[in-house]
């Protein structure tokens, strides 16, 4: 019997009995990997901040404790119930439960193919609950799963290398202006391909605003918008500038010149 094997054991027997048994601590000492099970209810909260709201919580110091140690000689695990007693009556029933919402290792892969593709949250829970029919999950469910995803991309880069890794990855045509002595960013130009494909149809009219206190570097982002003929807008391009001055305006729209340079220039250019 491997780890693995111990533990979905000891949790579905815990699970038939109505409570749900989880890992305390595991330890692999001299080469003999013992496991501390307990209760989902064992412990005492312990706040993070000094709050005056009346929080609730599972825990209830329940003391329920069970080992699993391993045993080189035989080479099993032998279960030894530390304490048997709940100090709680069980559930009897567990759809409620954030254990019983737990994705399977097979659910978990379709909703990260699925999160890749941008499928909305509520539309990949329906595709995991048309694959399991006993599936109990809930939106949160798959968007917790989705953030988990999008950290593990982000690990070990930093946050203008998350930026420039989505926008070449996309597809954006996008360039940008570092400081010479820092080499940090100050300016960001990018434009999405189908923006360009709709500029191409709708080249007359041509919007250009500044909105301020959008990030925390207050960076302030300037959007170029351009109507249709039946007076809708649609994004052209995006500008982040760090600083509001005439040379960083003609940069951007030299830029931006370059960009739809083929298509017919704007008749009208609107902006305060």
């Amino acid at each position: 019997m491997s780890r693995e094997d111990l533990i979905e054991w000891v949790q579905s027997r815990g699970q038939d009995l109505g409570y749900v048994i989880v890992i305390k601590r595991s330890r692999n000492k001299n080469k003999s990997p013992t496991i501390i099970f307990q209760c989902d209810r064992g412990g005492a909260y312990l706040p993070k901040k000094i709050s005056s709201k009346n929080t609730g919580t599972r825990k209830i110091d329940c003391p329920f404790q069970l080992e699993g140690k391993y045993i080189l000689v035989d080479g099993c695990w032998r279960v030894r119930v530390i304490c048997g007693v709940h100090n709680h009556d069980p559930a009897l029933h567990l759809e409620g439960h954030p254990y019983a919402r737990r994705l399977s290792g097979n659910e978990v892969e379709l909703v990260e193919n699925l999160s890749a593709m941008h499928v909305k949250p509520r539309d990949i829970l329906t595709s995991v609950k048309r694959q399991n029919l006993e599936n109990v999950s809930i939106t949160k469910t798959i968007y917790n799963a989705c953030q988990k995803f999008r950290m593990m991309e982000k690990a070990r880069k930093t946050q203008m290398q998350v930026v420039m890794s989505f926008l070449h990855n996309n597809g954006y045509v996008h360039e940008s202006r570092t400081n010479i002595a820092t080499n940090e960013l100050e300016d960001l130009f990018f434009v999405h391909p189908k923006s360009l494909e709709k500029w191409r149809a709708f080249p007359h009219v041509l919007l250009i605003d500044a909105t301020y206190k959008t990030n925390r570097y207050s960076m302030l982002l300037v959007e170029m918008v351009g109507v249709t003929s039946t007076n809708m807008t649609f994004c052209v391009a995006f500008a982040f500038m760090l600083k509001e001055n005439e040379s960083t305006y003609a940069w951007a729209l030299n830029y931006l010149k370059a960009t739809i340079e083929g298509c017919i220039t704007p008749r009208v250019i609107v902006t305060d």
